[in-house]
């Protein structure tokens, strides 16, 4: 015993520390992203840094990875160790999610719609129905004006007069205000990953395979062996190829193009099979790679499942049902919700031993790690809820529906950062946590000042596109593997979020009075008036569950429990729960399905015909695939910012 714990000190004191020059480069990367993505996202509609191995954190390190190339080649030496740039990865990833559609997408313009869309000028809609105005149930001083024709207001929609100036001063105080929201959720969320880090990543060994990707390209020796490796960079070179020809078309319409976006066409011409009809065809060069990294199984039940749900639309189609998305979309919350549980009843040990600690430090056998303590760790979380609570009553928002609003979010959350740590998913996306209050209550059970709050609050929450605690957790992962000391990542983290959401503030005021939204990109001039017709619907129309979404919600519940018993039950049963959820009830097969299922054959007629020694030989193929789509996105990012096109280059 003494012996093991004179070993684990030892390997405390091997955690290596962030220096002065890599904190330098970090944050200077997180102010020009969060200004720039600002930008892209607002005008462009280009979201730099969607999902979990978003291109704005990969991109820099492997430019950084070859500028030590030159240094060594002309100075004898690498100017960043593989520590240095895992520490500017882990700060940048945190918060790529921050100037998009995390952050900066829904707050600013989620705090003007609901006041201009409150004039029937501005939405005829509003004079079909006997409702009061939303307004007077939003205090004052959660919004820059409540006055619809005030410039503060108007000059975001319809431009600012000539001559006039920026209204800053009636933002401060509502930005101060949300920042102190955002800083309790995102805190949160920080200390959630940081509670479950030990049961994730040394308990059930999860295998993380997006965290494989910067770690290997961190480091020299791999890095070089992958250069060195013809399939590499033949990989590689798809997507820059094929991706570089889209670009030319895009800007130069004569260009031949190439569509990597199909789909099957017409294939039935009557019901209920003509439901298959259009099949997409989505060619997605990094989730390939990625599906050829994660375990077989896991790859196998994301497509499996996706053609799961099209025979139930089929079923439905065949029975003379039209509504095929709410019930499959209730059985995905039906499966998340059990999922949830199961997942609680796995880690029940741990979470004890846990709450035991931080009750008792004396018995915690981890006081000498450089890592936050349990009692500070539920302190942070404990204090992050409070603030949420108090500023969601504030709002005037009921604490009952408060606490029911937050909890189902950070289940949400939680789920979001197991399927990216188990499955790698890149990006995944679940049901708006306050539409489903909504609907499993009805509006009169709610009422219109409720339904207000939870759309204010929960406007602002609901895409999971990027999650803070997927990020959150894939750093700790990062720290663990690479032995980074894993208190200086908490803390560089902890800092990005709130230098992000700073430099956010100036820049998309900034923009949002330069550029009238009208002229925004596509998604941006569309959410404000969306978000409004939201509001509008769930006050006036009873959307409450019916019984047959009510099945919907149980069968969920009930198939979910299955798969998590029969995986446990025998160690061939080829079908995950992950797998189900993640794409029974969204949209996330439909994009992503086929490129999936490519990877997943690669991978499995690989293994069949050559075992783990030939998976290993291919394993740079799909490292090229990754990293040559994240080479080529990136750089058309960038060209697409300065030189816009009417188009969307990059499709997440």
């Amino acid at each position: 015993m003494a012996r093991e714990r004179l070993i684990e000190i030892s390997v405390r004191e091997r955690e290596i520390g962030i220096t002065p020059k890599a904190i330098v480069i970090a944050f200077a990367l997180v102010i020009g992203i969060s200004v720039a993505g600002c930008f892209s996202a607002y005008l462009r509609y280009d979201l730099i840094g969607t999902g979990h191995l978003p291109r704005c954190a990969l991109f820099p390190i492997m430019m950084l990875m070859l500028f030590n190339s030159l240094c060594k080649r002309l100075l004898g030496r690498i100017v960043l160790s593989r520590s240095e740039l895992l520490f500017i990865y882990c700060t940048i990833l945190i918060m790529t999610g921050i100037p998009g559609q995390q952050y900066a997408d829904y707050l600013y313009l989620g705090l003007l719609a609901p006041v201009y869309y409150s004039h029937p000028r501005n939405m005829p809609e509003l004079l079909q129905y006997d409702v009061p105005s939303w307004l007077a149930y939003i205090p004052n001083w959660f919004l820059p004006s409540k006055d619809p024709r005030s410039g503060v207001i108007a000059w975001a929609f319809e431009g600012m007069p000539e001559g006039a100036k920026i209204p800053w001063q009636p933002w401060v105080i509502p930005l101060m205000v949300w920042t102190a929201f955002y800083v309790a959720l995102f805190y949160t969320a920080v200390g959630i990953a940081v509670l479950l880090r030990k049961q994730w990543i040394e308990n059930e060994k999860l295998v993380f395979p997006l965290a494989q990707v910067p770690i290997e390209v961190a480091d020299e020796r791999r890095v070089g062996a992958l250069i060195r490796n013809p399939m590499m960079w033949a990989c590689f070179f798809i997507p820059t190829f094929i991706y570089s020809v889209r670009a030319l078309h895009i800007y130069f319409p004569s260009f031949p193009g190439i569509n990597i976006y199909r789909n099957f066409g017409v294939l039935f011409s009557g019901r209920p099979w003509d439901v298959l009809n259009y099949l997409p065809l989505n060619y997605y060069f990094d989730m390939i790679g990625i599906t050829y990294l994660i375990t077989t199984d896991v790859g196998f039940s994301f497509w499996f499942f996706y053609i799961v749900r099209r025979m139930q639309m089929v079923a439905r189609a065949a029975l003379g049902l039209t509504d095929f998305y709410v019930p499959l979309e209730f059985q995905t919350i039906g499966g998340l919700l059990t999922l949830f549980g199961m997942q609680a009843w796995v880690a029940r040990g741990y979470l004890k031993s846990l709450v035991t600690k931080a009750l008792h430090p004396e018995a915690d056998d981890e006081r000498g790690q450089k890592m936050i303590s349990p009692r500070t760790t539920l302190l942070i979380i404990s204090i992050g809820l409070v603030v949420l609570l108090l500023f969601a009553v504030a709002i005037n928002l009921s604490l009952h529906w408060a606490i029911l609003l937050f909890a189902i979010h950070f289940i949400w959350r939680t789920l979001v950062a197991r399927m990216v740590a188990e499955a790698g998913l890149f990006v995944f996306w679940t049901p708006s946590p306050h539409t489903f209050i909504v609907r499993a209550f009805g509006k009169d059970a709610i009422g219109p000042k409720n339904i207000t709050g939870l759309n204010m609050i929960g406007s602002k929450l609901s895409d999971s596109a990027t999650c803070v605690l997927a990020q959150a957790i894939q750093a700790m992962k990062i720290a663990h593997a690479a032995r980074l000391s894993e208190l200086q990542v908490l803390k560089l983290i902890m800092l990005s979020l709130l230098t992000s959401i700073l430099a956010c503030h100036p820049t998309c005021v900034y923009i949002l009075y330069t550029t009238p939204i009208p002229k925004m990109g596509w998604w941006t001039r569309g959410y404000p008036a969306g978000m409004a017709r939201t509001l509008l619907n769930q006050l006036v129309q009873n959307q409450k569950m019916t019984t047959g979404n009510y099945i919907s919600l149980i069968s969920g519940g009930i198939v979910t429990i299955a798969l998590c018993m029969l995986r446990w039950r025998f160690l061939w049963w080829p079908f995950h729960p992950l797998g189900y959820v993640a794409v029974n009830g969204t949209w996330f097969g439909d994009r992503y399905g086929f490129s999936i299922f490519l990877g997943w054959v690669i991978k499995a007629l690989t293994l069949w015909f050559g075992g783990i020694r030939m998976w290993q030989m291919l394993r740079p193929a799909a490292m090229g695939l990754i990293l040559g789509n994240t080479f080529i996105l990136f750089l058309l990012l960038l060209l697409h910012f300065f030189k816009p096109t009417n188009e969307v280059v990059v499709i997440e």
